[in-house]
């Protein structure tokens, strides 16, 4: 049977919603949920049947960060879970205060949150979550050049090199951002 004709029936659907709100202070919110269903019921051993649809997990994420992308706070919720215990660690991601979000920002927060430290769908939820806040400051893309400078730097937020589409060398950045060009020796 062609793989167009199969009939496909689902089974299990996961979906991360994030969205970033400016406050009136100028800080940003970025808010994630992170829900995930079965299409039949089941049964979970703390919390009996769980009928299809209803949420298995379901935990949602508020980072507050400045215009430097340094994490000003930082709140982790659960509302559904397999088991009873996995709120229990909700507070330790207040560890994020104070980091910066930058290169290097992923690493951290695995090994911040690597196995029993943590719970592998906040962690997860966290790296679109960074994605959508840099979505923020690209509606601004003038946030990301410092017009300070007489140099070709970009400050650490920027999200040149951050993608093949955005390398310094690169067609992008010749057109949208010629001063941040560095012509490739290839």
């Amino acid at each position: 049977m062609n793989p167009e004709q199969q009939i496909k029936k689902p089974v299990h659907t996961r979906t991360i919603t994030c969205t970033a709100f400016v406050r009136d202070d100028s800080l940003v919110d970025v808010e994630g949920t992170l829900l995930d269903i079965k299409h039949q019921p089941f049964v979970l051993a703390e919390r009996g049947v769980v009928a299809a649809g209803e949420a298995i997990h379901e935990m949602k994420f508020v980072l507050t960060i400045d215009h430097d992308f340094v994490i000003r706070d930082a709140k982790a919720v659960t509302l559904q879970s397999p088991f009873k215990i996995c709120s229990a660690i909700n507070e330790s991601y207040r560890q994020l205060i104070g980091l910066r979000i930058e290169p290097g920002f992923t690493r951290q927060v695995k090994q911040l949150f690597k196995g029993v430290a943590g719970c592998q769908h906040l962690t997860e939820l966290l790296s679109p979550m960074v994605a959508t806040a840099f979505q923020v400051k690209w509606a601004a893309k003038d946030n990301y050049i410092d017009k300070n400078s007489d140099d070709n730097s970009i400050n650490q937020t920027t999200p040149l090199d951050g993608c093949h589409a955005l390398r310094q060398d690169g067609e992008v950045v010749k057109l949208h951002f010629p001063k941040y060009y560095l012509k490739s020796n290839h």
